[in-house]
């Protein structure tokens, strides 16, 4: 069962008798999750006191912790019920500007220093080796960090993923974050695949994205190149070029690889409403097998909105493919 709980001066207080229903959200290109809640209330004496104000750290959990948020905005309609709305610990980083200059340092190493800066707890960050040389001058922190990643990516190919998980900040590949949803009635019955309870699937396919060759240059000439000729004849030549430093030379075939699988395919925007489960979020994969639109194999969730009504956990999930 959902529970929220509304800490406020080193006082920890259960509001959730007092709410009607939860959602969370998150997006692939938001750095963060959002919650929002409504709370019951009467000018009643008797009536309990509604104990959240702007600023209290709400904790949303289903045995485990999901999501700890801090309250951002307050709406009160006369008597009507009370909406909150709350950002994960990355709100800070999305609105706090910075400026930094990184001389021959990892991406690591850089993403580090940004969040030791501002005080944000590291979970975990993976290795992201690619060298950073670049100025950021009054820019989003958040911003930063995921042009650091993106430079990653464009050296690399590697995908990587930021999540806020219990207060702490996780910097993850892309590929470690498969999950499998399940949903459990009630506690003496077995839990089942969600997966296979979709519902309003609706699937869009599209090439205009589509990569299926691959330059890679360094110093103006062409020192990798990568086609996919299947899909060359299917579609047409739509081709790619990325510029490589010398650092990154020796990685030019790899690179090329990883960004021909990345876009040489056809892509699409999907969507599915389905049974809740705490583990979705944007930026994590799933296995979906929809036989009526045809979506079957391994997606990406570019966002998804959970709902908590009643007691019944529902989610709608936007996806693409990897």
């Amino acid at each position: 069962m959902h529970q929220l709980l509304n800490i406020k001066d080193n006082l920890q207080i259960d509001i959730t008798p007092l709410v009607g229903s939860i959602s969370w959200r998150s997006n692939i290109n938001e750095l963060g999750q959002q919650l929002t809640f409504d709370i019951a209330f009467n000018d009643d004496r008797y009536f309990p006191m509604n104990p959240v104000d702007l600023g209290s750290l709400i904790i949303l959990n289903n045995q485990d912790e999901i999501l700890r948020a801090i309250v951002v905005s307050e709406q009160r309609n006369g008597r009507g019920r009370i909406e909150y709305s709350c950002f994960d610990y990355a709100f800070y980083l999305n609105k706090s500007k910075a400026v930094y200059q990184f001389n021959k340092v990892t991406g690591k190493k850089a993403i580090e220093t940004i969040l030791n800066d501002f005080n944000v707890p590291i979970g975990n960050i993976v290795s992201i080796p690619t060298v950073i040389n670049k100025i950021y001058r009054e820019q989003a922190v958040s911003e930063i960090i995921k042009d650091i990643l993106d430079i990653a990516k464009k050296a690399t190919g590697m995908k990587y993923r930021m999540e806020m998980r219990q207060g702490k900040l996780y910097i993850e590949k892309q590929e470690d974050l498969m999950i499998k949803g399940t949903f459990q009635l009630a506690s003496n019955i077995q839990p089942y695949d969600i997966t296979n309870a979709l519902s309003s699937p609706s699937r869009k396919r599209s090439i205009e994205e589509m990569k299926n060759s691959v330059q890679v240059v360094f110093n103006n000439h062409v020192i990798e190149d990568k086609r996919k000729e299947e899909l060359i004849q299917q579609y047409g030549l739509l081709q790619e070029v990325t510029s490589i430093d010398k650092n990154d030379k020796a990685k030019a075939r790899n690179l090329a690889d990883k960004i021909l699988k990345d876009l040489g395919k056809v892509f699409e925007e999907n969507s599915v409403e389905i049974m809740g489960d705490d583990q979705v979020r944007a930026g994590r994969t799933m296995k979906i097998k929809e036989p009526i639109t045809g979506m079957i194999g391994k997606y990406l969730i570019n966002d998804v909105n959970h709902t908590v009504k009643n007691g019944i956990h529902k989610m709608q999930l936007g996806l693409g493919v990897i």
